[in-house]
């Protein structure tokens, strides 16, 4: 027959509150008595501890007085005020408590005694000059003598008190054995009486709910896999088998939100690295990385495609052969081939036998699994993502498409890096020549000066002006003046060295950077950049004065001719003004 928990504690209850009041009025009258002599125990410790100090400090009392007498320093005043004080102070404290009167009449004497031990004392630390003195000698002999009396005193006092502890401490020994039989025997009567009830509760009752406490206790911590087992026939069990559903749903329900997280997280760090670099290879990178911790990849790669030759390589990877990586793919071709063509993610979950699929030793040979989804920009594949594990290792959906979606935000993330090279190269390129602009002149001026500056080394610059531009301009219209620009900037590009920067100044004006190039070796650069231009055949050309379009230069040096970065530009400007004075088509130094 089942029996509930309600009645199961009520009848328990019942039985034990008997028990426990025949118990506790036994147990309060015995403790009750042996308080009170123990409280009088304490009152008596007090006393004796009270008599204690005040035979240590009369036992001082004497020292300032002497040392006084020897070295005559005031201080030793202070000393002995200190001690008969504390002195002081513990006869008030006696005053408190009560005792017998043999102790009354003992610590009146000692407190009289102590009184007019402390005037003759003060009657010597008062003299003046005590070195010496025999009237100072003779007052301190009066007190060595009355003192030795004061300290038996003070002993006699001690005496009484440890006595009077004795015999208390005997008093309490005597209520301690019979506070102890009582006791013992009460506690054997509650045992007898309480033990069958214990063992009940304990079986049924107890035991039952701190199972059950412990284990909702560990569910709660987050061990979702953990179960209840009691068997009790009564409402406990149903809460356990309670608990256990519902830890088997959060168990699951754990397993689903630790895993949207884990995803939610990646995202979000990925977004993060998107939105805070434009750099592809660091962008990538870190995208390979979170995307490997995250779905627990064996090894992963980003192919992008090369739109010339129409094949995918591998741009960044972890887990590959370094052998392979120069392996290519042609777009069309194969796994990933396909989805390079086709833009369509692909999830394989036994690759070794997918029709399309091409092993490369050391690269994806020994993959079980492969998930690969492509990345867009404007519309059109311009890289794939692969994820690859082992054995029996599987891709479930959720990992597909949390590979598909970063994917998405990889080629979103490259099309914005595409943007924003395109955007820089035009903030600092002039529009109509597509040589360095003006302000990216100055910039770069100023950091090859500091450089050349700081490793002494040589610096040219030189100064280019269209030999009447205005000319050619009013004679063949400014469509035909601002292809000649054109054409000019592209002599001066393919004529420059790698390391040499070419810029449009100004209007028909243009300037170049020579780093580490000697006044001698630019002045030879400004005459082969003149022949150039001058042997072109441009269009409307016939018009220029002379039959040709030409060019004056004007060159200057650091250190040779200045010391300044705005200097070696006014000194190049002066060169090509005096290449103008001299007759144009021509350069100056």
């Amino acid at each position: 027959m089942k029996i509930g928990i309600s009645k199961k504690i009520t009848g328990a209850f019942l039985i034990g509150i008997c028990a426990y009041t025949v118990s506790i009025g036994m147990t309060y009258l015995v403790i009750n008595d042996f308080i009170k002599v123990t409280r009088e125990m304490d009152i008596t410790a007090r006393k004796v501890n009270l008599a204690g100090d005040l035979k240590f400090y009369i036992n001082k009392l004497l020292g300032p007085v002497n040392d006084y007498l020897i070295t005559g320093k005031v201080e030793e005043r202070d000393r002995f005020d200190f001690l008969i004080n504390k002195t002081s102070e513990i006869f008030k404290k006696l005053e408190g408590y009560k005792g017998s009167s043999a102790w009354k009449l003992t610590a009146d004497k000692v407190k009289k005694d102590a009184i007019k031990f402390g005037a003759m004392a003060v009657d010597i630390l008062f003299i003046e000059d005590p070195m010496g003195n025999r009237m100072a000698a003779g007052l301190i002999r009066e007190l060595n003598t009355f003192s030795e009396g004061l300290i038996k005193e003070a002993d006699e006092f001690h005496n009484i008190a440890k006595a009077n502890v004795e015999r208390m401490t005997n008093e309490v020994e005597k209520k301690r054995k019979v506070v102890q039989s009582l006791l013992i025997i009460i506690l054997v009567i509650a045992f007898v009486s309480l033990v069958p009830i214990s063992l009940y509760l304990k079986r049924f009752i107890t035991t039952p709910i701190l199972k059950l406490h412990d284990g909702a206790r560990i569910i709660g911590s987050g061990k979702l896999d953990h179960r209840l087992h009691i068997k009790t026939g009564d409402e406990i069990e149903s809460l356990a088998e309670g608990f256990n559903l519902m830890a088997t749903s959060l168990e699951d329900a754990q397993r689903k939100l630790d895993r949207e997280i884990l995803e939610l997280y990646t995202l979000y760090n990925i977004s993060k690295t998107l939105s805070t670099t434009f750099e592809m290879e660091k962008l990538l990178n870190q995208v390979v990385e979170r995307v490997s911790q995250t779905l627990k990849l064996h090894s992963i790669n980003v192919m992008l495609v090369d739109e010339n030759s129409r094949e995918l390589y591998i741009v960044t990877s972890m887990g590959i052969n370094e052998k392979v990586k120069e392996v290519r793919y042609k777009v069309g071709e194969g796994v990933y081939g396909l989805v390079a063509l086709t833009g369509q993610a692909e999830i394989i979950n036994d690759l070794p036998r997918h029709p399309r699929f091409k092993p490369i030793q050391g690269f994806d040979d020994d993959a079980s699994s492969l998930i690969c989804a492509p990345f867009k920009g404007k519309d059109k594949v311009i890289g794939i993502i692969n994820g690859y594990r082992l054995g029996e290792e599987k891709f479930d959906e959720a990992s597909f498409e949390l590979l598909v979606t970063v994917a998405t935000q990889v080629g979103m993330a490259l099309e914005n890096v595409r943007l924003f090279e395109e955007t820089k190269v035009l903030s600092i390129t002039d529009g109509m020549t597509s040589l360095y602009n003006y302000r990216y002149f100055m910039e770069h001026l100023n950091e090859e000066f500091e450089r050349a500056k700081r490793y002494k080394r040589s610096l040219s610059v030189i100064m280019v002006d269209v030999d009447f531009f205005k000319k050619y301009n009013d004679a063949n219209g400014h469509p035909k003046g601002d292809e000649l620009l054109r054409k000019v900037a592209e002599i001066f590009k393919r004529t420059a060295r790698i390391s040499d920067t070419v810029a449009r100044y100004g209007g028909e004006e243009f300037v170049v950077i020579l780093p580490e190039t000697c006044g001698e070796m630019a002045f030879g650069m400004a005459e082969r950049l003149r022949k150039e231009v001058e042997a072109n055949d441009f269009e409307g050309g016939k018009t220029q004065p002379g039959g040709r379009v030409t060019i004056s230069l004007g060159v200057a040096s650091y250190p040779e001719v200045t010391d300044s970065c705005e200097g070696i530009i006014k000194c190049a400007d002066d060169a090509l003004y005096r290449a103008k004075e001299e007759g144009r088509n021509r350069a100056c130094m």
